[in-house]
């Protein structure tokens, strides 16, 4: 006589631990006979659009409908896998039904399906501390570009296999096309080239169809930042709108500390100012999006733009209203940068860098993963930097120098108090 099994199937939402304002997974618990085994089922909704009753996801948008015709496909073809274990009269646990499940899809995925269960795979390294948040978020958007490619190329059903180096030359070609810079498109492609790489390690995939490709990158831009006179007349600007005089002061906190427009957003004073033995403060904070942990002096004019918003955290606003305002800002001061979050972060490099702080210490200071980034990101202006600091040594006659440029901050403060 046959053994009988029961199987029950629910779907339930798991909170994002790491940053619960972001959506969480919708997780699929299989019981057979109360023995449980929860897997992932790449479906990511916001707690409040989650019907644990209907055990749908709430609303008619075409991105719900997907997610909800993918829970229905998922629990039909679990039971579809159960109902074959039971013919086959083996014994049955809920392992073996998602691996019966999953196992005829393994080589029959499209290259959408690999990228979600890389993407899915990715969100658990996240939840274990292996990969920091944002870096996980950059991997959905680059790999969102994918899709759209797919999308307007009417290749939605492509098999990894099909991802050839040609392919990426196309994908390529169509991010470019789009306005894309030839290195943000190339970030996309190792995107794509490292969900192959799993797929491959996972036995979803031969090999890498991608393997070989390459292609030159963009040479780094100057970096763009502003002048001790462009902080002071922004310092001092009589703006009509106090939404704009708060957006310059937010920006000008971070040309004084280096911090991102996250990293200020996150910041706290009572968590992350630490009084110095020898007297002064430091700002120390781990960089959202690479965890690196940095310690940043906390110079006087920060100090003051803090006080001004009560001494404890700062005000600002979303990076896309930050930016438009910055835009208003820059035109407005007639400045010819054209202004960004970033922006303020070059500068701050530029403060220490003019300062006489060296390169490792300012890449330290910055969270950059290395010291060649810094040095890339201040190709430009490392020669002047290095011929002040040299005329220091050997002095101005010897150079060839009329006169030896001024501290960066000593030069804003001269200029701050003489406006």
């Amino acid at each position: 006589m046959l053994l009988r099994h029961y199987m029950t199937l629910l779907y339930w939402f798991r909170k994002n631990t790491r940053a619960r304002e972001r959506p969480g997974t919708i997780q699929c618990r299989v019981t057979v006979d109360k023995a449980e085994y929860n897997f992932s089922t790449g479906v990511y909704v916001q707690k409040d659009d989650w019907d644990a009753a209907r055990q749908a996801v709430r609303g008619r948008t075409d991105e719900v409908k997907v997610a909800n015709q993918r829970l229905t496909q998922l629990a039909t073809g679990l039971r579809e896998a159960f109902n074959i274990l039971e013919r086959e009269g083996s014994y049955i646990t809920p392992e073996k039904v998602v691996v019966r499940f999953q196992a005829p899809q393994r080589r029959t995925a499209s290259l959408l399906e690999v990228v979600g269960r890389y993407l899915t795979a990715r969100t658990a390294q996240v939840e274990s501390a292996q990969i920091t948040a944002a870096t996980r978020e950059a991997d959905g958007v680059r790999l969102a570009r994918l899709e759209a490619w797919l999308t307007d190329t009417n290749n939605l059903q492509m098999r990894p296999a099909e991802m050839s180096i040609r392919r990426a030359e196309q994908l390529l070609e169509h991010l470019r096309s789009d306005g894309k810079s030839q290195n943000y498109a190339l970030k996309v492609l190792d995107a794509v080239g490292a969900a192959l790489k799993w797929a491959v390690r996972h036995e979803l995939l031969d090999r890498n169809p991608m393997e070989g490709f390459s292609a030159k990158k963009e040479p780094p831009k100057p970096a763009v930042f502003l002048t001790p006179a462009d902080l002071v007349k922004l310092w001092y600007y009589d703006f009509e709108a106090a939404g704009l005089r708060k957006a310059a002061d937010m920006f000008l906190f971070q040309c004084f500390t280096g911090l991102s427009w996250q990293d200020a957003t996150n910041f706290r004073a009572s968590e992350h100012v630490v009084p110095q033995p020898s007297g002064g403060l430091l700002i120390r904070i781990a960089r959202q999006k690479t965890g690196t942990v940095t310690m940043i002096p906390f110079f006087a004019p920060a100090i003051e733009l803090l006080a001004r918003y009560g001494g404890e955290r700062l005000p600002m606003p979303s990076n896309e209203y930050q930016n438009r305002a910055l835009k208003q800002i820059g035109y407005l001061c007639g400045f010819s940068q054209h202004l960004t979050t970033h922006v303020g972060r070059k500068t701050a490099g530029m403060v220490l860098l003019q300062d006489g702080v060296p390169m490792t210490i300012v890449s330290a200071v910055l969270g950059h993963r290395s010291v060649s980034i810094t040095q890339s990101t201040y190709a430009s202006v490392l020669p002047d930097t290095v011929h002040s600091e040299l005329s220091k040594v050997y002095g101005l006659e010897v150079l060839g120098m009329s006169q030896q440029r001024k501290p960066f901050l000593r030069e804003f403060t001269e200029r701050l108090l003489a406006a």
